[in-house]
């Protein structure tokens, strides 16, 4: 998603430093580098995911998703037929569009873009159920009443004996989300049923915790998906 992004801009007539950089990142995303590894060539931190549906009924002619990432400043555009997809900066406000119904992101580093995108498109079919011209995501439930940082600092904190294993954090949360069903979690993650109990295993030793224990896995859950986000 983000290389057709970058395409977009591409052929947008960009000159300059800043063309050269989004063409080193497109290339860079091409030759397998991850997201993390382009994004300081895209100029922020952190972004906004914008999702865009054209209100029908107006009696008036639609407005063009071109005059639309003017307004709000962004040259990140992927137009379609049903709705039109934008990335700003964070720092960026999104307001209403007169024409458009919009729903927003919650800010997102560049890695968390897909969660970012999948927020977006909630926000504009409650926007459209509504009847709003604009919807921001919003944390609900228990995440909403911790903030962020805190989140984040209990998670490292929680999470740090798993080190550097992507593996390990990764099987840890497809069997939390799968209610520990080994089969379901071996097929989900392409590896052998005996690979995720050695892994689920492994991460009982080094968190030194009890994942029989509903509050432990609760806790882990919350850690894994909402504490470790950028």
């Amino acid at each position: 998603q983000v290389a057709a992004v970058l395409l977009a801009l591409l052929t947008a007539g960009h000159q300059g430093a800043t063309e050269s950089a989004r063409s080193a990142a497109l290339v860079r995303l091409l030759l397998g580098a991850g997201p993390h590894e382009v994004a300081p060539l895209l100029g922020a931190d952190r972004w906004t995911v914008v999702h865009a549906r054209v209100q029908r009924g107006s009696g008036t002619p639609p407005p063009t998703s071109a005059a639309l990432a003017t307004a709000l400043g962004s040259t990140l555009v992927d137009a379609a037929p049903e709705v039109t997809r934008l990335l700003l900066p964070a720092e960026r406000e999104v307001t209403a569009q007169d024409g458009w119904t919009l729903g927003v992101s919650a800010p997102a580093a560049v890695e968390a873009l897909a969660a970012a995108d999948a927020q977006a498109a909630r926000a504009v079919r409650r926007a459209g159920a509504t009847r709003v011209p604009l919807v921001r995501h919003r944390e609900t439930g228990l995440a909403s009443l911790v903030a962020p940082a805190e989140a984040a600092a209990h998670a490292r904190e929680l999470l740090a004996p798993l080190g550097e294993s992507p593996a390990l954090a990764e099987t840890l949360r497809t069997w939390l989300s799968l209610h520990g069903s080994w089969d379901r979690t071996a097929a989900a993650l392409s590896v052998h049923r005996n690979t995720v109990r050695q892994r689920v295993a492994r991460c009982a030793a080094l968190l030194d915790a009890d994942l029989d224990d509903p509050d432990v896995r609760m806790e882990l859950w919350f850690a894994l998906n909402h504490g470790q986000r950028p």
